[in-house]
C-alpha cells in the first residue's frame, strides 16, 4: 500500500461504534457505483467518470500533444479557472516545488484563481505576454470570474499579437454546447478541449483539467492514475470496512459528528508540497457534504508552521475537531545543521541533524500531544510524496467523501447554494452598471431598496 492509516481516540475510545453494522451498508453502496454486469462481459463499468479515469490511457496522447505545444513555445502559462477548475491542478503542480526560476524546457505556471483587481493587474503588467499562454477552464463556460479574467487578458494580448495570431495564445477547456466561453472560443478559433459534462469540477483532477498543467511541467500522469487505481481497486475488493481506509475515515467523521458533536475536520500535512492538497480537500469536503444543515467543516493547517499559530487552539481549545495529520518520511532529508555553529548547549539537540529530521520530530510530537489530550487523530503515513502516492491520496479522499455523503444522506455531486450565489452576483453587477435588462435570479431575496439601515454594536 502507498500509505498507512492509524487512528487514535476514535474507534478505541468509542465502544458504541459498531463497525460490523456498517459492513453491509457500505459494501452495498460501493456495489451501486458500478452498473450491473452485461450478459456479454464480466467487466463492470463505473457509473461516475471520476472512477473510470484512473484506468484510462487512450486520452493521454491528445493531452500530451497539447502540453508539448504549450511547453515548447511559451515561457509562462497562466491557468484561468477557479474552484475545481484550478485547485486540482495546483495540487499536482505543487509536486514540482516552488518555481523560483524557469527550468530549461519547462514553463512556469501561474494560478490567479482568486479574482482580485490589483493582483490581476500586476500579473498582466509583469508577465511578458508575448511569451505567455493562457489556459481557460470552466466546465459550464459561464463562470463569471474566469470569463472576466480571460477577457482582460485577451484584450491586452490582442494589442500585442494581433487578431491573426491570438488563437495561438489561448486554449479552452469547456463542456460541449452553447455557453459564453464556448461561443467565444469558436468565434476567435481558439483550440477547445471538451470537459465531460458529467464530471464535477472538484472530481476532475484526473481528467485533462488536472493532467494538462501537470504534463506541461513534466509530471508522470500515468503514475498518478496508477496510484489512484490502486486505492480504488483495494477499496472495491475489500471484504470488511476495516480493510477500507476511505470508509474508515468516513465512518470516523460521521460517528464523531453524531456522538461527540465534533463538527470540524482538520487537515494538517507536514509537507510543504501538500499545502495545495489541503485546499483541494477543503472544497471537495465542504461542497460535497454541506447541504440541508448537514456535513462538517473542513479546516486546513500546515506543519510545522501552524504549530506556532494554531496548535495552542488544537490542544487546549474546544473538543470539536477531528485531526488528520499527514507525514512523509523526511528523516535525513534536506540541508544538515552544522554542529560547529552551535555554541549554546540548549540547541545541541539540533547538531548534525537535517531539516527533514526536525520536521519529522515535530510531526511525531504533534501527533503524540494531540493523542495524549484525548483528541481524535488520524495519522496518514506516506513513505515518499510523488505522483503515485499523491494519486492514491486523492482517490482516498474522493472515496471517503462520497461514502461520507452516503452516511450523511446528501448528494455529493451538486452545489445548489453556490449556483444561487452566482445568480445574485449577476444581479448586483447588473445594478452596479445600470444594465437595463432584468436578470432572473431563482429564489433571490433582495434587500429592500427603500431602507438602508446599518446595525452597529454598542460598546
Amino acid at each position: 500500500m502507498l500509505y498507512e492509516t492509524h487512528f487514535d481516540n476514535v474507534f478505541d475510545k468509542c465502544d458504541d461504534i459498531d463497525l460490523e453494522s456498517y459492513d453491509a451498508k457500505i459494501r452495498k453502496f460501493l456495489l451501486s457505483l458500478r452498473e450491473k454486469k452485461n450478459s456479454t462481459t464480466k467487466r463492470r463499468k463505473y457509473l461516475h467518470p471520476f472512477l473510470r479515469l484512473p484506468s484510462q490511457r487512450n486520452d493521454l496522447k491528445d493531452i500530451r500533444c497539447t502540453a508539448n505545444r504549450i511547453a515548447n513555445n511559451f515561457k509562462d502559462v497562466v491557468i484561468l479557472g477557479t474552484g475545481g477548475s484550478s485547485l486540482g491542478a495546483q495540487m499536482l503542480v505543487a509536486l514540482s516545488g516552488e518555481q523560483l526560476y524557469v527550468k530549461t524546457g519547462k514553463a512556469r505556471i501561474h494560478f490567479p484563481d482568486n479574482l482580485g483587481p490589483h493582483t490581476m493587474q500586476q500579473l498582466i503588467s509583469e508577465l511578458d505576454l508575448s511569451n505567455t499562454h493562457f489556459l481557460v477552464i470552466s466546465k459550464s463556460g459561464s463562470t463569471a470570474e474566469t470569463i472576466a479574467q480571460m477577457l482582460a487578458c485577451f484584450s491586452n494580448l490582442l494589442t500585442i499579437v494581433g487578431e491573426d495570431n491570438i488563437k495561438n495564445y489561448f486554449t479552452v477547456i469547456v463542456q460541449p454546447g452553447k455557453s459564453f466561453l464556448h461561443d467565444f472560443a469558436v468565434k476567435w478559433q481558439l483550440p477547445i478541449h471538451y470537459h465531460d459534462p458529467e464530471l464535477g469540477g472538484r472530481f476532475s483532477v484526473f481528467s485533462i483539467v488536472g493532467l494538462l498543467p501537470a504534463m506541461i511541467i513534466g509530471l508522470d500522469v500515468v503514475a498518478l492514475r496508477d496510484g489512484a487505481e490502486q486505492v480504488l481497486k483495494a477499496t472495491m475488493e475489500a471484504q470488511h470496512v476495516r480493510e477500507m481506509s476511505p470508509a474508515m475515515g468516513a465512518i470516523a467523521a460521521y460517528e464523531l459528528h453524531n456522538k461527540r458533536n465534533i463538527n470540524i475536520t482538520v487537515m494538517m500535512p507536514y509537507e510543504c508540497r501538500l499545502e495545495n492538497f489541503s485546499n483541494w480537500y477543503k472544497q471537495l469536503w465542504a461542497e460535497s457534504l454541506g447541504k440541508n444543515g448537514k456535513g462538517t467543516t473542513p479546516f486546513s493547517a500546515l506543519g510545522p508552521m501552524d504549530q506556532h499559530s494554531q496548535l495552542q487552539l488544537f490542544l487546549d481549545g474546544p473538543n470539536d475537531k477531528y485531526f488528520t495529520v499527514i507525514t512523509t518520511s523526511s528523516k535525513g532529508a534536506g540541508p544538515t545543521i552544522d554542529s560547529m555553529l552551535i555554541d549554546d548547549e540548549n540547541y545541541q539537540y539540533m547538531a548534525g541533524a537535517t531539516i527533514g529530521d526536525l520536521v519529522e520530530a515535530e510531526a511525531n510530537s504533534t501527533i503524540e500531544a494531540l493523542g495524549e489530550r484525548g483528541k481524535p487523530v488520524r495519522h496518514i503515513k506516506i513513505r515518499e510524496i510523488n505522483e503515485r502516492s499523491l494519486g492514491a491520496l486523492i482517490m482516498h479522499f474522493m472515496l471517503e467523501t462520497i461514502i461520507a455523503a452516503e452516511l450523511f444522506d446528501v448528494n455529493p455531486y451538486d452545489q445548489p447554494s453556490v449556483e444561487y450565489g452566482k445568480n445574485l452576483t449577476k444581479e448586483y453587477l447588473s445594478q452596479l452598471h445600470n444594465v437595463s435588462h432584468t436578470i432572473s435570479v431563482p429564489k433571490a431575496i433582495m434587500l429592500s431598496k427603500k431602507t438602508n439601515k446599518t446595525v452597529r454594536s454598542k460598546n
